[in-house]
């Protein structure tokens, strides 16, 4: 089922945010958000995530089995160490060693597998917080500037880590980069002020 916005609407403090957006995610593809700064793109993704509530409009085809995020800030508890990060989001299994060994080895994160992230650089815990959502088995994905402050080699290898588990799966990706873009693809809905769509491709 395609994820659903109509007439959506919300404010602080007086402050309109998003102004009567109206949009489809289709099922299973990837939508990247983008537009300027203070344009509503996180507050879409925290309205579509149930974090807050719109002063106006409807959300329709949340689908169920969960909502992966990553928010703008890691959010990672500071005394686990990247594999037990990972370990909180995946059934206990014969499977799930496998899955985090292999996911941190293709972030280049296995030589510290160990290790506390609150010991992690910034990039470093950047990789952790999007393997953990990306491992939860969520059929949406939202992600909020999962590359941010990657150096250009790490990005790379965090696109090519990220597309495959994102096949199949609803997903909006909010992004200033226009390199993001082009190396997900998907569609792009861009937001001008007031958040009224300013047109997709």
């Amino acid at each position: 089922m395609d994820l659903m916005i109509d007439n959506l609407r919300k404010s602080y403090d007086g402050h309109v945010v998003l102004d009567r957006l109206t949009h489809t995610f289709p099922h299973g593809a990837l939508t990247c958000v983008t537009g300027r700064s203070g344009c509503g793109k996180t507050t879409l993704l925290r309205l579509i995530a149930g974090l807050e509530a719109p002063d106006a409009g409807s959300i329709d085809g949340i689908p169920e089995g969960g909502i992966a995020m990553v928010f703008q800030e890691d959010r990672l508890p500071p005394q686990l160490c990247a594999a037990d990060c990972l370990r909180c989001v995946l059934k206990k299994d014969s499977r799930r060693e496998a899955a985090i060994a292999g996911a941190l080895a293709a972030l280049g994160l296995d030589h510290a597998s160990d290790q506390p992230v609150r010991e992690f650089s910034g990039g470093m815990r950047r990789r952790v917080a999007l393997a953990r959502a990306l491992l939860f088995p969520s059929p949406l994905v939202l992600l909020d500037e999962p590359f941010k402050g990657l150096d250009a080699d790490t990005r790379r290898r965090v696109i090519d880590f990220t597309l495959p588990l994102l096949a199949g799966r609803t997903t909006l990706l909010v992004t200033h980069d226009p390199g993001d873009v082009a190396d997900l693809g998907g569609t792009v809905l861009r937001l001008d002020n007031g958040s009224t769509p300013k047109g997709s491709s």
